[in-house]
């Protein structure tokens, strides 16, 4: 069942609200309650499991997501992980996943095949926040049910991000291996379904929302990608998203750079994010498409906070904030979409992950995210009053 079917409803408790984007810098011993904490304390209403890059190798955005990948392995003359598809095990384990997929993408209900699902968990030292997340939501969910959150939010890395992350026994980008990418897509899927399994469970009445952070397809059709076809990669995106969509779950798309995101409106996806403060402009070349993708029930999310330029960051007011989101509206009203339409479909994020963040301006980071989403509540029940 597609999530946009109740569409008008999900608007509502999501227009100009806020949540977090991937990282945050926490990295002392007690770094993944530390994180949590301010999390829950942060963004209440759309609570998110963070990386902590800085605490543990494994919670990088590339290997977070490796664990139990098919033919991973670690070159220690390159010092670097790779993938192999040559040898027996990895064949005996690829009819294992493709039977996983299958068994799971068709049955009605993800509890049924838990057993299954909890093979491609996401647990230490991928993850050292995900339990404490889930413990907290499950704790809010079981104690006070007035307060539980709207929304509750996941992550995958992309599957083109990562697939271009690792190559395989020749040299060569996993990518441009139909074998690689297809165990990587089904692996992401199953790790995505894994999370909308554990966070219904935790707060049954909170919407799942699993984003997929893809930073390099901003690269597609550089001279860096130049063999790569747009439509393989939004097949790849498209597979994952009607996956977490079957489940009743969002499915979002994070980009922080400029790129065709024609890609993630034919990727079928319910929620694109993208750095609202630095490339408002180029979004606003898709703004008719962009238009029908709000009118079918697409939300945008506007990465309005600067995480990726600290003096931006470190100089910006509430005031200027709101300058900098108009100007972003502008970008699209000023091509005749109606302002009312993408503010009930909007809700407000950092522009990125707050890991290359000391602690201090990544809470600021998401404390203007609050802000801003206070204020822009205020002036549109001030309008409608």
């Amino acid at each position: 069942m597609e999530i946009f079917q109740d569409t008008f409803k999900i608007g509502e408790k999501l227009s100009l609200s806020y949540t977090g984007i991937g990282s945050l810098p926490f990295k002392d011993t007690d770094a993944p309650n530390e994180a949590m904490d301010y999390v829950f304390k942060c963004c209440p209403n759309f609570p998110y499991w963070a990386q902590l890059p800085h605490f543990k190798k494994e919670e990088d955005m590339a290997l977070q997501f490796s664990e139990g990948l098919l033919g991973l392995k670690f070159d220690e003359k390159e010092c670097r992980y790779f993938l192999d598809d040559t040898d027996e095990e990895f064949f005996l384990n690829l009819e294992t996943l493709f039977v996983d997929y299958e068994t799971v993408i068709n049955s009605n209900d993800l509890n049924s095949c838990a057993e299954i699902l909890d093979k491609y968990k996401i647990s230490k030292p991928y993850s050292n926040t995900i339990d404490i997340f889930l413990e907290k939501l499950a704790k809010i969910s079981n104690s006070n049910p007035d307060n539980v959150p709207n929304f509750t939010k996941g992550s995958v890395t992309g599957p083109f991000t990562f697939s271009t992350s690792f190559l395989d026994i020749n040299g060569k980008s996993a990518y441009y291996n139909e074998t690689l990418r297809e165990v990587i897509v089904k692996t992401l899927s199953l790790k995505a379904l894994w999370q909308i399994k554990e966070f219904k469970k935790a707060s049954p009445e909170s919407i799942p929302v699993i984003f997929m952070d893809e930073p390099s397809i901003s690269q597609v059709g550089s001279c860096a990608f130049v063999t790569v076809k747009k439509d393989d990669v939004v097949q790849m995106l498209k597979t994952i998203s009607d996956d977490i969509k079957k489940f009743d779950a969002l499915s979002g798309i994070h980009c922080c750079g400029k790129t065709d995101w024609d890609i993630a409106i034919e990727s079928g996806v319910d929620i694109i994010n993208f750095d609202a403060y630095f490339y408002a402009q180029s979004v606003g070349t898709f703004a008719k498409r962009l238009e029908e993708f709000i009118k079918k029930g697409g939300l945008l999310s506007f990465g309005i906070v600067p995480t990726l330029d600290r003096e931006a960051l470190s100089s910006l007011t509430i005031e200027k904030l709101k300058e900098k989101f108009e100007e972003a509206m502008s970008c699209l009203t000023s091509k005749n979409i109606n302002r009312d339409l993408i503010l009930s479909h909007c809700f407000i994020t950092p522009s990125c992950g707050c890991g290359s963040l000391d602690i201090e301006m990544a809470k600021r980071a998401l404390n203007l995210c609050a802000e801003l989403s206070d204020a822009l509540k205020k002036e549109k029940e001030k309008m409608l009053s």
